[in-house]
């Protein structure tokens, strides 16, 4: 029985890895779309924008940990909706003062450079993918601090969340 939650739990593994290497690739469609009609900087704006509004909705769901929770706010946040497995989120930090998180893994980054796109469209498309996060924490009721990925780093994102000020 044991193994067969296993092939089971891996075959879900495998679907939410496609998934996100399709919504990835949707990014990607529709910021150089707009980018062509509009311009770079409309397109990371219209991105940035609807990303943030969707980073909202799961924001919601966290505002039982603002503003000081912020075991509560990693073990929600950091490790969903895998266990982890996606992210490989790495608690740099987690007490009374923030939460700080390095993200060693990012399935759009890698779904990005499996697409071969540029070193700079990468960071691009990463700040776009970011709004998501802004969104979430700012409706959530904490403070976030980003950095994404810069060619030559390792990993993606640092993510450092603090009470938000009032």
């Amino acid at each position: 029985m044991k193994e067969e939650f296993t092939v089971a739990e891996n075959n879900l593994q495998s679907a939410l890895h496609d998934a996100n290497n399709e919504r990835a690739l949707i990014y990607l469609d529709i910021f150089r779309e707009i980018r062509e009609r509009h311009g770079e900087k409309e397109a990371i704006d219209i991105i940035r924008a609807a990303l943030e509004t969707r980073g909202r909705a799961f924001g919601k769901t966290l505002k039982k940990y603002a503003p000081r929770d912020f075991r509560g706010l990693c073990d929600a946040f950091a490790y969903v909706p895998d266990g982890g497995k996606m992210f490989e989120p790495q608690e740099v930090r987690c007490d009374a003062e923030g939460l700080e998180l390095k993200m060693r893994k990012c399935p759009l980054k890698e779904a990005w450079q499996s697409a071969g796109v540029t070193d700079r469209d990468l960071g691009l498309l990463l700040h776009c993918a970011s709004a998501m996060d802004v969104g979430t924490m700012d409706e959530a009721g904490f403070q976030l601090d980003i950095r994404t990925w810069e060619p030559g780093e390792e990993g993606c994102c640092s993510l450092r969340i603090t009470e938000q000020a009032d």
